[in-house]
């Protein structure tokens, strides 16, 4: 970390346009009271942190940080050759070059079957200029606080364009075989925790 306690991925990253890049205040330190200034600092370091975009619904269209947003997506789940989902599931191993593939391809947004909790991951996606929708629950073997955990890990990422709740789960249930009326109940509850952590996406 730098000698201001800001790690150097957060102060020497370029999200989007908004560069940052580190900032002394040796000369500030000299007028400001050390409370005062811990205080300036903290908020400041608070600020650089959140890099969500600003994403909203406006009738049938996506705006993300106020411009119409056309998705151009794929569903990205990366096992191996013979390998299993999701024992074999590899976000790390595979990102580079996916990334790379996906970039050229024109696509810039990805849905995931498995919530990515790995920022090094969405780093990656982030530099290509893909977004993440972020499955964060998907099976009801999960309690449903787990979606609080995935969440905060990757919460104030720029990559991360909104959360994902099931998947085809009005024909697996689930992949518990719940009814119809259970897996819409389930759906419900989970979607309102999802809100409750962050209100800010879709």
């Amino acid at each position: 970390s730098s000698s201001l306690g800001l790690p150097p991925s957060v102060w020497g990253r370029s999200w989007k346009s908004k560069k940052m890049a580190p900032i002394s205040c040796c000369s500030t330190q000299r007028l400001l009271p050390s409370a005062l200034l811990a205080a300036l600092w903290g908020g400041f370091c608070a600020a650089l942190a959140v890099g969500r975009p600003q994403v909203q619904v406006s009738g049938r269209q996506l705006l993300v940080d106020g411009k119409p947003f056309h998705m151009k997506g794929v569903n990205w789940n990366p096992v191996r050759r013979g390998g299993k989902h999701p024992e074999d599931l590899d976000f790390r191993g595979f990102v580079e070059t996916d990334a790379e593939i996906m970039a050229l391809a024109g696509v810039n947004a990805v849905r995931t079957y498995e919530p990515v909790t790995d920022t090094e991951v969405l780093d990656v996606l982030w530099k290509k200029g893909i977004f993440v929708l972020n499955t964060v629950y998907v099976n009801a073997a999960d309690p449903i606080d787990t979606v609080v955990e995935r969440m905060t890990a990757v919460m104030d990422h720029p990559a991360v364009l909104m959360w994902v709740v099931g998947n085809e789960w009005n024909y697996n249930g689930f992949y518990q075989k719940l009814n119809l009326e259970a897996a819409r109940g389930l759906l419900r509850d989970a979607a309102r925790k999802v809100r409750s952590v962050d209100s800010t996406r879709p």
